[in-house]
C-alpha cells in the first residue's frame, strides 16, 4: 500500500499545558522517533491523523512537515527530505477514549521492521451447531515485513472448528512477503465445550409439626 501523506508541525513547547491547548484546538500532540536521530516533537491534526489510521494502524505515513521541511536522517534512503513513520503508540484517556498523544517511529521502506497485526476471525465454527463456545485466546500476532508490506489484518477461516479442536499461529497465512514471528504453536483460537448448567434442586419443605387434639406438637 503506497504512504498516506500526513501533515506534521514541528513544537518547541512541550508539557501538560501545552499539551491541552494543542488538543483544545483539535491537534494531538505527538513525537517522531529515528534511529539515530533526536526525537521530534510535534503536533497533527486529529482529523487527518484519524483519517490517516483508517486505512489500518500499520499504515506508513509520509510526513510533511507543514511551514518547513524536516530532511530525513543522514544516510536514509529515499528522496531528500522525506521522512516515513508508523504509529508506534497511541495513549487515551482512561475513561473518555480521548486520543492523548501519539508515537511515531521513523522507518525506512526498504528495510524490513516487526510490527503487531490483528487477527481476523472468519466463518462460523461447524461445532456451533453442537453448542460449542469461541474461546478467542490471542487476537494478534507479530510479524516482519517490509513496512508498506505490513497488512491491516490476517484472516483466518474457523469454519471447520470442532468441539475440543483449536487453531493455532501456525494456521496463518500472511503472504509471500510476511514472516510470522511468534511460536506457530500458540494458541490463537478454540471451541470449548458447551457449559452444563447444574440445576439447584429447590430445599425441602420443613415438614409440619404434628398434630395432637388439634394443638401442633411442640418439635
Amino acid at each position: 500500500m503506497d504512504a498516506i501523506k500526513l501533515s506534521v508541525l514541528e513544537r518547541s513547547e512541550v508539557g501538560d499545558g501545552p499539551s491541552r491547548r494543542l488538543r483544545a484546538a483539535g491537534r494531538i500532540p505527538g513525537i517522531v522517533y529515528g534511529k539515530g536521530s533526536t526525537p521530534t516533537p510535534v503536533s497533527i491534526d486529529l482529523d487527518s491523523f484519524r483519517e490517516a489510521i483508517a486505512h489500518g494502524h500499520n499504515v506508513v505515513m509520509e510526513l510533511d512537515f507543514a511551514g518547513g521541511a524536516k530532511p530525513a536522517k543522514k544516510g536514509a534512503k529515499g528522496r531528500a527530505g522525506v521522512r516515513h513513520a508508523v504509529v508506534k503508540e497511541m495513549q487515551f484517556h482512561p475513561t473518555r477514549r480521548l486520543l492523548l498523544h501519539v508515537d511515531l517511529h521513523e522507518v525506512d521502506l526498504k528495510v524490513e521492521i516487526e510490527a503487531p497485526v490483528a487477527i481476523e476471525l472468519v466463518g462460523t465454527p461447524a461445532g456451533v451447531a453442537d453448542g460449542g463456545i469461541v474461546d478467542w485466546v490471542h487476537r494478534e500476532v507479530t510479524v516482519r515485513a517490509l513496512p508498506s508490506n505490513i497488512p491491516a489484518a490476517i484472516p483466518l477461516d474457523i469454519s471447520e472448528l470442532l468441539i475440543g479442536h483449536h487453531l493455532n499461529v501456525g494456521a496463518l497465512a500472511a503472504g509471500p512477503s510476511v514472516s510470522i514471528v511468534d511460536d506457530p504453536d500458540i494458541i490463537i483460537v478454540s471451541l470449548l465445550p458447551p457449559r452444563v448448567q447444574e440445576e439447584v434442586a429447590a430445599p425441602a419443605e420443613a415438614a409440619e409439626p404434628e398434630v395432637i387434639g388439634g394443638v401442633k406438637a411442640e418439635e
